[in-house]
């Protein structure tokens, strides 16, 4: 099977960490199996070609997915199914994107049916366009934010009593408070340890001990997210997920 990966930046006044188009193909149509863990981040799907199955083990559902689909924030791990020939295009969206969001509430472990392009698509370029000019037209403009890039609540969401905080991130993250810490936690880990430029990832013996006590409390952790232990994650296969980390660490290390 071949495999074509291309990113762009995106525009993070819109919550835009970039867009990105995947190819796969063969000489015959194949399916094939990815593993996808919780990551911060929600995605916006454009099936071009080809089609897309997600098997949810923890609600045991099958979901085909329609040409596009606005992914939200996800708390345990999922399944795709690629169908090839498969184009997919695709953009990441920080969290950022979530406060300035103007449709539904962004509801966690969901995926939602879109029609934010009406226009053919004929490249990556085609598609930022058309995904660009459809969020700038719709975002609502908040003059409050609630979290830092690094998680940190902001003066404003402080000013709140616990409770309201809770709902105030159920409300517009999709996923509590906890809940994000320990999907953060788990990628503070990965992007220490990952090696995704290499033919298989790396995991270096270290554990950061201002996040994980130690090695069993980051094995307890990250079995519980993820469904696997860390060498389990790392021997499962991942073509999309390897390469959206690869794209994401990358942005957050310049940031």
């Amino acid at each position: 099977m071949k495999i074509s990966f291309q990113k762009q930046p995106g525009n993070p006044a819109l919550g835009i960490a970039f867009t990105w188009m995947m190819i796969l193909s063969g000489e015959s149509p194949l399916r094939t199996t990815d593993l996808f863990i919780p990551e911060l981040f929600y995605d916006f799907l454009y099936i071009k070609e080809g089609n897309i199955t997600i098997e949810d083990e923890t609600k045991n559902t099958k979901l085909s997915l329609p040409t596009q689909v606005f992914k939200t924030i996800y708390t345990y791990p999922l399944k795709f199914v690629f169908s090839t020939p498969l184009i997919l295009y695709g953009a990441r969206f920080s969290l950022a994107f979530a406060e300035l969001y103007w449709g539904e509430t962004l509801e966690g472990n969901s995926f939602l049916k879109k029609n934010w392009l009406p226009d053919p698509i004929s490249d990556l370029q085609s598609f930022d366009r058309q995904l660009i000019n459809h969020i700038h037209e719709n975002q609502i403009r908040n003059p409050t934010s609630l979290l830092s890039p690094a998680l940190e609540e902001s003066a404003w969401l402080r000013h709140f009593s616990a409770r309201h905080r809770r709902r105030l991130y159920k409300r517009v993250f999709g996923i509590s408070k906890k809940e994000m810490w320990s999907i953060r936690n788990v990628h503070s880990f990965l992007e220490q340890t990952c090696d995704f430029d290499a033919q298989y990832p790396r995991i270096i013996q270290h554990v950061n001990d201002e996040v994980f006590y130690d090695q069993p409390h980051l094995n307890h952790t990250f079995k519980n997210m993820t469904g696997l232990s860390p060498l389990e994650y790392f021997e499962a296969n991942s073509i999309l997920q390897d390469n959206l980390m690869a794209a994401s660490y990358n942005e957050i290390s310049i940031e």
